[in-house]
C-alpha cells in the first residue's frame, strides 16, 4: 500500500530535474510512425488516410521516464505490463532504502481519448499541462487520482496515483509527473 509521498518533497527533488532537463545537449523525443505513402494509377503520390494507427502506437510507457528523472525522489524501478486497454509501466519506490514503497503508473491508451475519461467520484477537471489538454479524475474514497494527457483524438497517456492519504496530494504528484512526461510526447496533430 502506498504511504505518504509528500508532493512538496517530490517537487523539491524533481523540480530541479525538470529545470535541468531542458539544458541537456542530446535530442530527446520519440519516433513517429511514418504515414503510409501510396502511388495512384496516375503516378501521383498520396498519403495514407486518417484511419492510420494512433500516434500512441509508437510510445513505450517505460520510456517516458527514467530512473534518473526520479533519482532525487528515491530509487524507482519500472515494470511493464499490458492489459485493461493499455500498455502500462508501473514505477515503485524501493522500500529497501527506507522508502515507503510509493507506486504510480503511466498508461498509454491507444483507443481511449481524454473525452472518454471516467468520473471516479469527484467529477472531471479539465486543465492543461504545458499547453496540452488534460483531464483529472479523482476517487476520494481511496485517495486515487488519474491525470489523462491528450495525444490525439483517439488516444491518451494517463498518470495514475493510487491510494494516497489525500486525493488532492495524489493529484499534485500526478501533475508533477505529467509535467515531466509531456515534453517527451509527440505533438498533437
Amino acid at each position: 500500500m502506498l504511504r505518504k509521498l509528500r508532493p512538496q518533497l517530490f517537487m523539491v527533488g524533481v523540480l530541479p530535474l525538470l529545470i535541468c532537463s531542458g539544458c541537456a545537449s542530446g535530442e530527446q523525443g520519440f519516433a513517429q510512425p511514418k504515414t503510409p505513402v501510396a502511388t495512384s494509377s496516375s503516378g501521383t503520390t498520396t498519403t495514407g488516410s486518417s484511419s492510420a494507427a494512433p500516434v500512441s502506437a509508437s510510445i513505450d510507457p517505460c520510456d517516458l521516464l527514467s530512473s534518473e528523472d526520479l533519482a532525487e525522489a528515491g530509487n524507482f524501478e519500472p515494470k511493464y505490463k499490458e492489459g485493461g486497454g493499455a500498455r502500462s509501466c508501473y514505477w515503485q519506490r524501493s522500500g529497501a532504502d527506507g522508502g515507503d514503497g510509493f507506486t504510480f503508473a503511466v498508461n498509454v491508451r491507444d483507443a481511449q481519448s481524454v473525452d472518454t475519461v471516467k468520473d471516479l467520484g469527484a467529477g472531471l477537471v479539465n486543465l492543461e499541462v504545458n499547453e496540452r489538454p488534460a483531464v483529472i479524475s479523482k476517487k476520494p474514497k481511496f485517495g486515487d487520482c488519474t491525470l489523462a494527457l491528450k495525444l490525439d483524438e483517439q488516444s491518451r497517456v494517463d498518470v495514475a496515483i493510487p491510494g494516497e492519504d489525500e486525493t488532492d496530494e495524489a493529484c499534485e504528484v500526478a501533475e508533477t509527473i505529467a509535467g515531466m512526461i509531456e515534453p517527451r510526447l509527440p505533438g498533437i496533430p
